[in-house]
């Protein structure tokens, strides 16, 4: 009987703490206008999928989230309205989604409560805005009625009260930014009839403010990026900044932003999406590298590199940045002047170890010229200690550098298979993609060639 006692108790107190971790999102698709709801969490101020649930025959759907941290979530599904929920952990959620709406239904935290008050307030002004197409509007009706909208702002946040501060003062921000938002987005989108700058409302000279965006808040937003990206294009176009010159569109658009590291997201969101060639691309990183204040800033920006650069011979070589043994950070970039021969190796790789004895033979026998060996490993990262072992082991020489697995520059140089040897000219352009190994002559005399050019 004890041991059954305590077996209960083990069994009670497990699903205490999934139920304190896991949240329940539940709902039903009304009018089975979505035949799968997906199911997004906010990252870096955009929506990103996480989890797909199947619309069953009887329209209801279901997800069980483990949530990092609270925040918001998002309900739909691709360019389809989407509807926001604000999970924390541990919690239910009960919503209906219809085609231009979702209601909250059931059991239900008071953050959401408040969230869906908020969706209540601004359903008209978000639909004639945002998803145009639905509904045909001109200024003419709109205006009025944002008027109207902002005009009530003030005494709408003066009720938001969830009994949780912190999700309060987020959604207060958040109704701030879609103020904005909406106003913009609605001069932006394709209308029968266009208004001159005289019949703007007043509410849009205040729009542009130099204590807007200070902060990286606007990130928890899953329309975060957005509201950024046209909040600096309609602060330049204030300034009468035309795109076509390229330089004062840039200076007047980051000039409206006064936090750096949201400076590096608009940069990435709109500079970035539009380089056509791997030269913008690289003028784009020297310009404004200074903003990748986060990891992510920097993969995605050098993403859109590695979709635009092209492994052909005599091309500029993609530049990347790898910690040496003793952790200091060294690039390609570095050995401009001199004719480097990259290897590209792993510790675990059998015919990389193969050609050892015959690269430290080419090595020695290239010393005292200008040609730099630098060894670039593919372990992963608990592998490291063995990476740096095996050099000592072996007393390997060149420049060795950790690149952490497959990372930038397996995907800029196309590498799918290793050993993978590369040559890059004084010039800092690639002499060849495929090199030959150091156990064939030709890789020596390519060398030589390149010394004399």
């Amino acid at each position: 009987m004890k041991k059954i006692f305590v077996l209960m108790l083990v069994l009670c107190c497990t699903r205490m703490l999934v139920a304190q971790e896991f949240t329940a999102i539940k709902g039903k698709v009304a009018d089975r206008w979505l035949s799968q709801v997906k199911l997004y969490e906010t990252i870096d101020g955009a929506p990103v999928v996480c989890a797909v649930a199947k619309v069953e025959p009887d329209g209801s759907f279901g997800f069980l989230v483990k949530p990092k941290k609270p925040g918001f979530y998002v309900l739909g599904e691709d360019e389809k309205m989407n509807f926001p929920v604000y999970v924390k952990g541990g919690e239910e959620i009960n919503i209906e989604l219809r085609e231009n709406k979702a209601t909250l239904t059931g059991k239900n935290t008071k953050e959401n409560v408040q969230l869906y008050k908020w969706q209540e307030y601004d359903y008209n002004i978000w639909l004639k805005s945002v998803f145009f197409q639905k509904i045909i509007s001109t200024y003419e009706d709109f205006f009025p009625e944002y008027e109207k909208f902002v005009d009530g702002l003030p005494a709408f946040k003066a009720n938001v009260k969830s009994g949780n501060k912190v999700f309060d003062a987020l959604l207060k921000e958040w109704i701030d930014y879609s103020a904005d938002y909406y106003g913009i987005v609605f001069l932006y989108t394709p209308r029968t009839k266009h208004p001159k700058a005289s019949d703007y409302p007043a509410y849009y000279n205040q729009i542009v403010n130099p204590e807007k965006f200070a902060d990286e808040s606007v990130l928890a937003f899953p329309n975060g990026t957005t509201m950024l990206r046209l909040y600096a294009i309609f602060a330049a176009n204030q300034k009468n900044v035309a795109p076509s010159d390229k330089a004062a569109y840039e200076q007047a658009c980051l000039e409206a932003l006064p936090n750096d590291r949201l400076k590096g997201e608009f940069v990435v969101d709109r500079f970035f999406s539009q380089y056509r060639t791997y030269e913008e691309y690289l003028d784009g990183m020297n310009k404004f590298g200074k903003y990748w204040l986060s990891p992510s800033l920097k993969t995605r920006a050098e993403a859109v590199g590695t979709k635009l650069y092209q492994t052909r011979s005599g091309g500029i070589a993609a530049d990347f940045t790898y910690p040496d043994v003793r952790g200091k950070n060294v690039s390609l970039s570095d050995f401009k002047g001199k004719v480097v021969l990259i290897d590209v190796w792993a510790t675990w790789c059998g015919p990389c170890k193969q050609e050892i004895p015959h690269l430290k033979k080419l090595e020695e026998e290239m010393k005292g010229t200008d040609v730099v060996f630098l060894g670039v490993s593919v372990d992963e990262a608990k592998n490291k200690q063995k990476w740096l072992d095996f050099i000592e082991s072996e007393k390997l020489g060149g420049i060795q550098v950790f690149a952490n697995g497959w990372s930038k520059i397996t995907k800029d140089y196309r590498i799918n298979g290793i050993p993978r040897f590369i040559v890059i000219d004084r010039k800092g352009n690639v002499a060849s993609f495929d090199a030959p190994r150091p156990s064939n002559p030709a890789l020596k005399k390519m060398l030589e060639m390149e010394l004399k050019k």
